[in-house]
């Protein structure tokens, strides 16, 4: 199963979009399942992360009876067993591993190394697995490894996979097979124009690696996209279902912030671009350090040269681009943010008191807007004064 990682952006357009393609959905909280139920993906076609599991998010999860849960500790298991126990349903639990493997790029998407939050260690997987019947409303029989995002070299994603088809050949030689296989997302976005992610060379290694593995048997093991279970064709070959939770790849190629000119300032030589949008719309710039390209939407003719393009929040880190090279611009023109359909509306705020932006989607070759933006009267409504205690 691909599943859509929601956190990416869960407009609900694009989750439709997203579902009447085929996608799964990857959901991280309460709030995320909701989106996804709202979308109209079927139970079986949702998953649920993240390492802090509260009640409500186990008790949905068992009420529905979702794709499954990857679980982070080992004391999430009880929750979710009683979960499971009062909804008189087996619920599907991959264990979460922490490979300790190190990534590139910035640390805050780092998530598989030794330090990092997410996880359990490899040797305490294969304790719980070999002891599942402790949990009996539980189908303990995933592992789900996650190293990181935005990475563009499949190495680390690699390794990781590595690890998780070792540790189901442990796994299984100890006589606890696992079903399935969730290797996570991470699939870099060609942000600056150089280069694209290998998806193509990283599918056919897992295809041909999980050919040429062999989990507890001495037949390879099979990799398909549907249900996993019980073994497949000839006897002792395991089929092995694979799940894989891109949520950039996905979205933000085709996603833009489209922001008008306010001023243009000029300061001992240097050239100012002063934006509508700020950092609390596209806030990867500032909490990042991220290159996004930027570009004028009607070109004036005139040869492009450095320009500092900055929002109108009140801090220093408010930009967007210390030196993007831009041709000439005045007040009221348009500029294009590209590859911003991840992790920008997601992560917006209303900080500084500046509402959230319109969002937009092309359907069928028209414009529609799919989300109103926040305005003023907006963030005033939000008091309340019920008195707590």
């Amino acid at each position: 199963m691909v599943a859509y990682a929601i956190k990416a952006n869960g407009l609900p357009a694009i989750l439709e979009h997203l579902r009447a393609e085929g996608i799964g959905a990857d959901a991280g909280s309460l709030g995320e399942l909701e989106l996804a139920a709202a979308a109209g993906f079927e139970p079986s076609r949702i998953e649920l992360n993240g390492n802090a599991r509260t009640e409500e998010e186990a008790e949905w999860s068992a009420a529905r009876g979702i794709h499954s849960v990857n679980a982070d500790h080992v004391g999430e298991l009880d929750l979710l067993d009683a979960a499971a126990a009062r909804a008189e349903r087996v619920l599907r639990v991959a264990l979460r591993i922490n490979p300790g493997i190190e990534t590139p790029g910035h640390q805050y998407v780092a998530t598989g190394h030794d330090e990092a939050k997410f996880g359990v260690a490899p040797r305490e997987a294969l304790e719980v697995w070999a002891a599942r019947e402790r949990w009996p409303h539980l189908n303990l029989g995933g592992v789900h490894v996650h190293v990181g995002s935005q990475l563009m070299d499949p190495a680390p994603l690699r390794g990781a996979a590595e690890q998780a088809i070792g540790l189901a050949r442990a796994a299984a030689a100890r006589g606890a097979p696992l079903g399935w296989l969730n290797l996570g997302g991470g699939f870099g976005v060609d942000y600056d124009g150089r280069a694209e992610f290998p998806l193509e060379h990283y599918a056919q290694w897992i295809v041909q690696r999980l050919a040429d593995a062999t989990v507890g048997s001495p037949e390879p093991v099979r990799a398909r996209a549907s249900s996993a279970g019980s073994g497949a064709g000839a006897p002792g070959l395991r089929a092995l279902e694979i799940v894989l939770e891109p949520g950039r790849w996905l979205v933000a190629p085709v996603g833009v912030l489209l922001s008008e000119v306010l001023w243009i300032k000029h300061r001992d030589g240097r050239r100012f671009v002063v934006l509508a949008a700020g950092m609390n719309d596209f806030i990867r710039p500032a909490l990042y350090h991220a290159r996004h390209r930027i570009v004028p939407v009607t070109p004036r003719p005139g040869a492009a040269s450095a320009a500092a393009v900055v929002g109108p929040v009140c801090e220093s880190g408010d930009v967007f681009a210390e030196d993007a090279a831009l041709p000439p611009l005045e007040p009221g023109d348009w500029v294009a943010i590209l590859d911003a359909g991840a992790y920008g509306a997601a992560m917006a705020s209303s900080y500084n008191g500046r509402g959230r932006l319109a969002e937009l989607v092309v359907r069928e070759g028209r414009i529609v807007r799919a989300r109103a933006a926040e305005t003023p009267a907006d963030l005033a409504r939000g008091r309340a004064s019920d008195v707590l205690a």
